[in-house]
Formats: C-alpha cells, sequence, structure tokens
C-alpha cells in the first residue's frame, strides 16, 4: 500500500529529535491497541509534520481498525495540542490520537500502536487522515490497520464498552495531571464524555474545536487556552466590586431554571438557543419577583428558524425571533434536538412571552459585573462556538476555594505559590446546556479574556405574557427592613406610596439594604427578622431592630423592652400578639395587611415622642389591655 501525503515535508532523522529515554509513553492501556493478527498490516511513514496536513489512501481496502505509533512534542504547556481522525467514504469522521498539555505528562510523548475510535471500526473504507496541530510537532512512524476478512463476523467486543474504558482512562490521566500541575479543575464522566467524535461535530456546527477536557469538567476553575499566558489587568475600579455574584443565591431565593441537555435525545448544536432561554427564563422570574413554574421551548427557536442544529446561530438570532414571534412552553413544542417541522408548535398555546428589546454590553469586566447585577447575560466562547448562560463571577483570592461542588474529599484553595498565574483573575459563573453531570450540577466557573467572548448580550424591557401583567409584579418587603424589592426595572405604579424609590439590594437580609453599582450592600443598623412564629416568655431587653414579615408571628408574654436603635416593622402578613406581656419603649410601625393583637391584659407603652399610627388596610384587635 502507498501513502501519499499533501504538503510533504522534508524527512528529518528521528533519533536526533527525540531521545526516547527523555519521552513519555502515552495511551498505555490495552484498551487503546490494536491486537495482533495476521490480518493486520504495518506502513511505515517517518515523517515529521508541524503544521495541518492531511494523508490520503491511494489504495483503499475495507478496514477494521486502525492504530499509529510515533512521538509528539508540544511546544508549551497551555494553548498546544495534536489531533488526528480518520475520514471513511461516507466522510464520516473517526478519532485516532489525541494530546494536549492536561492530558500529557510531559511535552514530549512517545506512543505505540494507539487507536482511540479505531481501535474497533466497522469494516470501513479509509479515505484519508487529517492531522491537526497547534504549537505543536508530530513525527508519525508507522500506520497499523486491520484489513477485513470480507466475511461479516459477530464481534465478542462491545464498542460502547471500549469507549467508555478509554474515556475513563483519559479522566483518571486527567486528574492526575491537573493535580500534579496545580490546575484548578477536575475531570469526570459526563454526556459530553461519550459522544463520538462526529456526535461533537454535529454538536459544533461541524468542526470540533479542542476543547482541552472541558468536556469532561465536573468542578473548579477552567482556564481557556491562552489564559496562563496574561498577566492579570485589574481596572482602576476592580478593588471596588464585590468579589462574588451568583443568582443562584440572591434575596435568599435561586432565580435559575433547571439544567438542560441539548443532546438528548440526539446530538443537536442549540447552545445558542439554550444560552438565550436560559437568560429569558431568569429575567422572567426577575420581572414578575416571583419564582413561579416556567420552561420555553428550545425546540421552536431550532425549528421555526432557518438554523435548527447546524450550530451557526448566535444568541442574538434567538432574541430577534422572540422580539418578533413570541416563544411558547416546552409543554407547546416539546424539545427533540433535531429540526422539525415549525407546524408542530401547538395551536393554542397556554403561554406565550414577547421581550420588548436586548441590547450588547461591553466586553469589559467593569460592563459584564454591571450587566449581571441586573439579570444573567449571555456569553459566547468565540473559539469554541459555544454559547452559555452567564449568571456571576467569582473574583479568584488566596483562599479561595478551587473545586467548588466537586468532592469535599478533593477541597483545596487557592495559594501564591502554586496559583499566581490567576490570582486576581475573574472567574465567571457560567449556566451550561450539558445536563446535570457536567460540572457543579451543570454549573461551572471559567476564566477568559474578553478578546474571546462574543454572543454579549442582555435582555432589557418589558416582558409580555399571556398568563400575567405588569400587575402580577410582586413589590414586598421579605425581610422587614422597611426596603421593597420589585425585580427589574422602576418602581411599579401599584407599589404602595410608602415604599422608598431605592429597591433592596437584599430582602433576605434585614441588615443590607440598597445596591450600589459595585455590586456591595449599604449596611443596616442591626436586626432580625421573624418569619415564623416566636414566643418572648421572659423578662428581656432588646437593642436590634425586629421586622416581622409574611408568616411571622412575634408573641409576647413578658416585659420587653426596646432600647436604643430598637424599633419592630409589621409587614405584610406578620402579626405582632402582646399576650399578658408589656411591651416598653415601643417603637411600631405598621403597614396594612399586618395585624396587631392585645389580650390578656397586656399593655404596649410608646416610646417618648412617638406615637402608634395604624394604617388604613392594618388590623389591630384589643381584646384585652392597652395601648398609651
Amino acid at each position: 500500500m502507498v501513502l501519499d501525503a499533501e504538503c510533504h515535508m522534508k524527512r528529518i532523522i528521528l533519533a536526533l529529535l527525540f531521545l526516547p529515554q527523555l519521552a513519555y509513553a502515552q495511551y498505555r492501556a490495552n484498551v487503546f491497541n490494536l491486537e495482533s493478527s495476521n490480518n493486520v498490516s504495518q506502513m511505515d511513514i517517518k515523517e515529521t509534520f508541524g503544521k495541518d496536513t492531511t494523508i490520503i489512501f491511494s489504495e483503499k481496502p475495507i478496514i477494521s481498525g486502525l492504530s499509529i505509533s510515533g512521538t509528539a512534542i508540544l511546544n508549551n504547556d497551555n494553548d498546544s495540542y495534536i489531533r488526528i481522525t480518520l475520514v471513511d467514504e461516507y466522510n464520516y469522521e473517526f478519532l485516532v490520537y489525541e494530546n494536549y498539555p492536561a492530558l500529557s505528562d510531559e511535552l514530549t510523548s512517545t506512543f505505540n500502536n494507539v487507536a482511540l475510535e479505531t481501535v474497533l471500526l466497522d469494516d470501513i473504507t479509509p479515505q484519508y487522515l487529517k492531522i491537526n496541530l497547534l504549537n505543536a510537532s508530530l513525527s508519525l512512524d508507522a500506520i497499523s490497520i486491520s484489513i477485513s476478512s470480507g466475511i461479516k463476523k459477530h464481534n465478542t467486543k462491545n464498542p460502547a464498552t471500549i469507549q467508555k474504558a478509554q474515556t475513563q482512562y483519559i479522566i483518571d490521566k486527567l486528574n492526575a495531571n491537573l493535580k500534579k500541575k496545580n490546575m484548578t479543575w477536575r475531570a469526570g464522566m459526563t454526556s459530553i464524555s461519550e459522544l463520538t467524535y462526529s456526535e461533537k461535530k454535529d454538536m459544533f456546527g461541524g468542526t470540533v474545536p479542542e476543547l482541552y477536557g472541558f468536556e469532561h469538567y465536573v468542578g473548579g476553575v477552567f482556564v481557556m487556552p491562552g489564559e496562563y499566558l496574561n498577566t492579570p489587568k485589574a481596572e482602576s475600579s476592580d478593588v471596588e466590586y464585590v468579589t462574588e455574584w451568583d443568582w443562584r443565591n440572591r434575596h435568599g431565593k435561586n432565580w435559575m431554571t433547571h439544567i438542560k441537555e441539548q443532546n438528548f435525545p440526539h446530538t443537536c448544536g442549540s447552545c445558542w438557543a439554550h444560552a438565550a432561554v436560559g437568560v429569558l427564563e431568569t429575567y422572567m422570574y426577575l420581572y414578575y419577583n416571583t419564582i413561579f413554574n416556567i420552561d420555553l421551548s428550545e425546540e421552536e427557536l431550532i425549528s421555526c428558524t432557518q438554523y435548527g442544529c447546524g450550530g451557526n446561530a448566535l444568541e442574538q438570532d434567538a432574541f430577534d425571533y422572540i422580539k418578533a414571534s413570541g416563544i411558547v412552553s416546552e409543554g407547546c413544542f416539546p424539545y427533540t434536538a433535531q429540526k422539525e417541522d415549525c407546524s408542530k408548535k401547538c395551536v393554542s398555546p397556554s403561554e406565550q412571552i414577547f421581550i420588548e428589546d436586548y441590547g450588547y454590553y461591553i466586553v469589559t469586566e467593569d460592563s459584564m459585573k454591571r450587566q449581571l447585577f441586573r439579570a444573567p447575560i449571555t456569553l459566547g466562547l468565540n473559539t469554541w462556538h459555544h454559547s452559555m448562560a452567564c449568571i456571576g463571577y467569582k473574583k479568584i483570592a488566596v483562599g479561595s476555594s478551587i473545586y467548588d461542588g466537586y468532592s469535599s474529599s478533593t477541597e483545596e484553595t487557592i495559594d501564591f505559590a502554586s496559583h499566581a498565574n490567576i490570582i486576581g483573575r475573574t472567574a465567571w459563573l457560567v449556566k451550561n446546556s450539558f445536563g446535570l453531570d457536567w460540572g457543579n450540577g451543570g454549573y461551572g466557573y471559567v476564566i477568559v479574556d474578553a478578546n474571546n467572548i462574543n454572543g454579549n448580550c442582555f435582555l432589557k424591557g418589558r416582558i409580555t405574557s399571556l398568563k400575567m401583567t405588569d400587575d402580577n409584579i410582586v413589590c414586598e418587603d421579605a425581610d422587614g427592613d422597611g426596603l421593597y424589592f420589585w425585580g427589574l426595572g422602576p418602581k411599579p405604579a401599584h407599589c404602595p406610596s410608602w415604599v422608598p424609590n431605592t429597591p433592596d439590594g437584599d430582602d433576605h437580609d434585614i441588615n443590607s439594604g440598597a445596591l450600589d453599582n459595585y455590586g456591595n450592600l449599604e449596611e443596616l443598623p442591626t436586626g432580625k427578622t421573624i418569619n415564623a412564629p416566636i414566643t418572648y416568655m421572659s423578662d428581656c431587653t432588646i437593642d436590634y431592630r425586629l421586622g416581622v414579615v409574611k408568616e411571622g408571628i412575634l408573641t409576647i408574654k413578658r416585659t420587653v423592652t426596646l432600647e436604643e436603635n430598637a424599633r419592630i416593622r409589621v409587614c405584610e402578613g406578620g402579626t405582632l400578639v402582646v399576650d399578658g406581656g408589656t411591651l416598653e419603649n415601643a417603637d411600631i410601625t405598621m403597614v396594612p395587611g399586618s395585624t396587631l393583637i392585645v389580650k390578656n391584659n397586656g399593655k404596649i407603652k410608646m416610646a417618648t415622642e412617638k406615637e402608634f399610627h395604624v394604617p388604613v388596610g392594618a388590623i389591630v384587635n384589643i381584646v384585652s389591655g392597652e395601648i398609651n
């Protein structure tokens, strides 16, 4: 058999370039090797490649396996890779070999009779090998092929079992090297790990980017290739920003909808649709300041637009469609991970959402953080053509936790000696569409340079819904501090007149007030929120604020004296009961929807210069006792 190489390169004496005693042997497991048999034929190549190359098979036998032997050199320990694939007569592509820094013990490594997906083939006709290199060189010593006998026999080997074993070996090798090299993420088995190379092609619109192990990410801080080479560039205002933000815990609530899997039940390049819908669903929660059951249809975006599962659309394409045509719920057009006829969308949807507008944020840390304080944004990784929802961030500092969500037994922290190259950098918290087994339950932290971000969109303006109107926007004081939160936008007209115009920055913490432009919260006098029944059974003195909120019942049975900044605020749905006790030096604020009960000769003695006021809509029931 003869092989012709396009872009033929000058032959180099391998012994002068690659010293075997200095090279690490890679993929040392039987699961990567062709079994020796009379049908295995080896072809000497003895060729060195320093750039992308195609090797064409001039003779094309039917084969059941293909492996390679040679030496790989990665030129740096960051953004360097080698990938070899085999293309058959149907243009189906199989991964033969892959190498990148986290996968290799040393920058120079040898491999012998190695095959990934090509270790067991279903009698294909090879057309050519594709060699892709970045900051690397490859010396290919030989190609071995298993020539099919032409007689179909039952194969006792299970390709899926082999693939899983290979993937587990790679994961174990990754974790060993990640730990040895002080890298800040860890690998595990995910739904993307088990995709074939051709399935990944479908997922990424025809070209698989080098993911550097991102498909196996199960926790920690993933640093995009090239980032280790960049010196952190703190903006002048960077020190003023809050060090962490996470929409999974704001105002005491998780505002995120559930994690979805874009590649189930088929492989589909629909990350753009999932990113857009993920941002919109949370925007709806925030717009109405209510967490309710919402699940919008990504299928409508891929089936009712020209883009489908090709992976070539952008988040703004999704928002343009939703702005013009709206988007229905998942139940109206369920996700099938393939382009369907748009007529399959239900005729009479129970819900359809329109957005008023969207915009583009400037890709700087300053701009991204300020947009995130409003709501999640979309974030596309330019080099990978992959889109996600960005829901927060954290600034990497000495003492920061590394393996968030991975395993408590591997919990480590950032230290200056091991991680100086990322200290001071911002890791963006993303909601991915790879399912629950990727990352920390579908979420992950990524450090990425600004010039590698696209799809930089944020939503703005009103939401139009079949079920809800602006009258459904909840305006509430959930922590009893006198400040209200009403979600996005200006204060709604139906908020009570006494509600301050500045919203509460954390409506779950009575000690925190308004949010500034840098994500920091105003500190309020010490207080305590009462959101469940509590009874004071003994004499006591209180020098802090009490906020009695919805479902909270404060009962006083003995003498309670308020001192200094102490006051009691009874909010909507809250109840204050003075049951035979005495409230001394009282400073009480009631609002419509609150309740005060005095019984069993209970007494409320107002503080000097404080008057007891009952607004319209509040309830005061003096069964037995007095207020003076």
